[in-house]
């Protein structure tokens, strides 16, 4: 793939923008508590390159990795990522305050399933509305993993690396999406992309 023009990469923040405000809403119901995402920060950029920006902030906690194989006009595997200790306080807040913390890990991959479920649906939906596409999407599965781990793929390859944050009344939690694509994915992702571009500016 060609490197994303900004305007491509400013098509790309807007289409996870309002997938994350979908996503929020979702959430919301499920906490029973507001919950704000920030605007997302849209990056394309080697695997390695993720693990090394994403290393010292994690340190040596483990990453709750939800991820999903999508096939559509480009493929490949979605990944939705939260450090374990935030993650363990969604699921808390899912499941009610009143419920001890060392209790969650009994229900916890259902809860933390569904999570993915809501936030990787709505970004699909978003994706296939405003593209014109169309995507199946396998099971999401679970894995908790450090990030070398995690992001173990093929050397060279790149990813669409998006940043979030979540509000959740005074928590403020960080959350990460990676689209991992081929080389002919991510040409055909570019151009769907241009296509959008030439169409809101027609």
């Amino acid at each position: 793939m060609n490197e994303l023009t900004a305007l491509e990469l400013d098509a790309l923040a807007e289409i996870f923008n309002i997938s994350v405000g979908r996503s929020a809403s979702a959430l919301s119901e499920l906490t029973q508590e507001p919950v704000a995402m920030s605007v997302p920060v849209v990056h394309v950029m080697p695997i390695q390159r993720v693990i090394e920006i994403l290393s010292p902030s994690i340190g040596s906690e483990r990453l709750t990795c939800v991820s999903q194989l999508f096939s559509g006009s480009f493929s490949g595997e979605a990944m939705l990522m939260f450090p374990e200790n935030s993650s363990l306080e969604i699921v808390r807040l899912m499941l009610g305050s009143q419920v001890p913390i060392e209790q969650i890990s009994e229900i916890e991959q259902d809860a933390l399933s569904e999570i993915g479920n809501i936030i990787l649906n709505a970004c699909f939906s978003t994706i296939a509305d405003m593209l014109e596409d169309t995507f199946s999407c396998d099971l999401p599965k679970l894995n908790v993993a450090p990030i070398s781990e995690i992001l173990e793929k093929p050397e060279g390859e790149s990813v669409l690396f998006i940043q979030i944050q979540l509000a959740l009344e005074s928590r403020s939690l960080e959350g990460y999406l990676a689209f991992i694509m081929g080389s002919e994915s991510e040409a055909n992702l570019q151009q769907a992309l241009r296509s959008f571009l030439t169409g809101v500016q027609s």
